[in-house]
């Protein structure tokens, strides 16, 4: 019965990346795009995307440490908090026909004020997955969930860009279309999450006294913890530089990102069997360091051109490094924290990445406004290339560790 109930599990969890990933893309692809070319965003409120959204995840983090012994259930509280989201995606659809001057603004709002469920629900399905899928078989099922997913976003990218793009005169209207597809599918993502099977056993129990000093106290945490926080910090300030880049002085229409997508991704779905197999023979915290370092060259290698066929190419090189730190970093993080308090230092976790992911982007949009795009990109690729090699050089210490204490256990 309990083999019977993972598989379920497992093909439901199948079907619910799917879905959750055909929502999401249409969305984090192209939203920017309407926000800029449909609503007429400034400079000011594109740094804003990324931060104030980001700053809405903090605020969730926080209340969630007040929160988190009053969820009834895991799933429940989980699709609850998705399916408020993928309902905010109809009031961004509707931000065109309001006054110009208030447009971009109203959307900033919603998109801000849909972060908070957001992160309660991706909170909610990082401990369930922790209780769903052994770790024995958790790098194995995501590789597998990671090319399913890659393969969906790059259906969903390829053929929104393509559609809008032949309706270029009526690009707003299109885009609207599809932000309304996105809440469609983001309904049958919540469908499929709620059918998951949680034995009684395994359900989240929670403690009289939550461990927050033992949280404090627990430096292989901390130290896990405080290298993605580095690393993120040069990670995401370049975020709405790329934005600004691509739209605003390469002049990429729905298609070209579209294809800025696919591409990407097409990378991603070829590379993440091989970040896979390189971690369980290097160890997961070298193989990070390695796509972190990687990932350091794509903000470089973007401002050498305008061009977008060769963008496109460069977008196919961040693909193979991106899978890697998308899948390591979420791997990592499971492995780092103990079971028994798993929700309790995923909340803790994302509190810290959250406030990074706040102050990243307005840092990138402050070094924009003090040099240019250039020097703020090249800033960008030194400090990931710093948090790769720190991610590095701690899983080199990690695994000699490992290999001299089984030494003297095999004597």
């Amino acid at each position: 019965m309990r083999a019977m109930t993972l598989r379920y599990n497992l093909r439901r969890s199948l079907w619910h990346g799917a879905f959750f990933t055909a929502s999401t893309t249409i969305i984090s692809t192209f939203f920017p795009l309407y926000f800029i070319d449909s609503l007429h965003a400034s400079t000011k409120q594109v740094g804003l995307l990324n931060a104030l959204p980001a700053l809405g995840a903090l605020l969730a983090s926080i209340l969630l440490i007040f929160r988190l012994p009053q969820l009834p259930t895991l799933v429940q509280g989980t699709t609850r908090s998705f399916l408020v989201t993928r309902l905010s995606y109809v009031l961004l659809a509707l931000a065109p026909w309001l006054s110009p001057h208030h447009a971009a603004e109203f959307a900033l709002i919603v998109f801000t004020l849909a972060n908070i469920p957001q992160t309660w629900g991706l909170m909610g399905w990082q401990t369930l997955i922790g209780h769903l899928i052994p770790a024995s078989l958790r790098e194995g099922f995501f590789s597998q969930r990671n090319v399913v997913t890659t393969l969906v976003a790059l259906g969903a990218s390829l053929f929104t860009g393509l559609i809008t793009q032949f309706f270029s005169h009526g690009s707003t209207r299109a885009l609207q279309v599809f932000i309304v597809l996105a809440t469609v599918l983001g309904i049958l993502e919540v469908m499929t999450l709620g059918r998951h099977q949680l034995k009684a056993s395994t359900s989240p129990t929670v403690s009289s006294r939550l461990p927050w000093r033992t949280i404090i106290h627990n430096h292989v945490f901390l130290r896990y913890a405080l290298l993605s926080a580095f690393f993120n910090f040069g990670w995401q300030m370049s975020w709405p530089l790329f934005n600004l880049y691509q739209i605003g002085q390469a002049h990429a229409t729905a298609f070209w990102l579209g294809i800025f997508s696919v591409m990407a991704l097409i990378s991603q779905a070829i590379s993440f069997p091989l970040w896979r197999n390189f971690a369980r023979h290097k160890g997961a915290m070298i193989a990070l360091g390695y796509a972190a370092m990687g990932l350091a060259t794509v903000p470089w290698l973007t401002i050498l051109t305008k061009n977008l066929v060769v963008l496109s190419g460069i977008n196919f090189e961040a693909g193979l490094f991106l899978s890697g730190v998308n899948l390591l970093l979420f791997t990592e993080l499971q492995a780092h924290v103990p079971a028994q308090h798993r929700s309790e230092y995923i909340v803790v976790y994302n509190i810290i990445i959250g406030a990074i992911a706040f102050i990243a982007p307005e840092f990138g949009i402050w070094a924009l406004s003090r040099t240019n795009i250039i020097a703020t990109m090249q800033i960008s690729a030194l400090w990931r290339a710093i948090g790769g090699i720190a991610f590095l050089l701690t899983g080199t210490v990690i695994e000699k560790t490992w290999l001299k204490h089984a030494r003297q256990m095999s004597r």
